[in-house]
């Protein structure tokens, strides 16, 4: 979907980011750095760059120990620099394993920006409960069925990852069979819902 959205930004005043959440970095994901890291990813698209963001980055780096912006400002300078655009899109994978003690700060402020930007688009994947928080802050957003990978599908992926694995000397014939029938059957069970959210179904 993103390679079919970028191939796209030649057509005009166009603009995507995405972000992928990762359990692993709990510590390091918050509202703040979600929505820090999908500013820089559409503001980069853009030549130039606008100079009321080049001013706010230059700024806060010159403050002690080069401090990040506030949750607020950032807020208020990705709907302003949204709004100037024709279309923007906005990806962020895997919501379930951003952290749930920080989930309702990011959704109120993903519903402020879905509100004040009408040209926006937001795609949101995660497990299945991530549904009920969609309904929560999305009430009007279509429902999206689900998609579960085959066994398959993970199989064959293991394979290509496993002939590029730089290691070989620590997998043998029985360990590489071993992962090919355990972590399939595993992972299988996973669900992915995406929710494709336009901006009208808050106003």
């Amino acid at each position: 979907m993103i390679d079919t959205l970028c191939d796209g930004l030649h057509e005009g005043n166009m603009a995507v980011a995405c972000v992928y959440c990762d359990f692993h970095a709990h510590k390091e994901q918050s509202a703040t750095t979600m929505l820090a890291a999908l500013l820089k990813q559409l503001v980069a698209g853009v030549e130039p760059i606008p100079e009321e963001i080049k001013v706010a980055y230059d700024r806060a780096k010159r403050e002690v120990d080069g401090r990040t912006l506030l949750l607020s400002q950032i807020h208020t300078m990705l709907t302003k620099f949204v709004r100037s655009l024709g279309r923007a899109f906005i990806c962020i994978d895997g919501l379930d394993e951003f952290p749930a003690k920080g989930r309702p700060e990011l959704w109120q402020y993903l519903q402020q920006i879905v509100r004040e930007c009408p040209n926006i688009r937001l795609f949101v994947t995660g497990r299945l409960h991530i549904r009920e928080e969609v309904r929560k802050y999305f009430p009007g957003c279509p429902d999206q069925p689900p998609i579960k990978p085959t066994e398959e599908d993970i199989r064959e992926y293991l394979i290509m990852r496993l002939k590029k694995d730089s290691g070989l000397d620590a997998m043998d014939s029985e360990l590489e069979a071993d992962t090919l029938r355990i972590i399939p059957d595993k992972i299988s069970g996973a669900y992915v819902k995406p929710v494709h959210i336009k901006s009208k179904v808050i106003g």
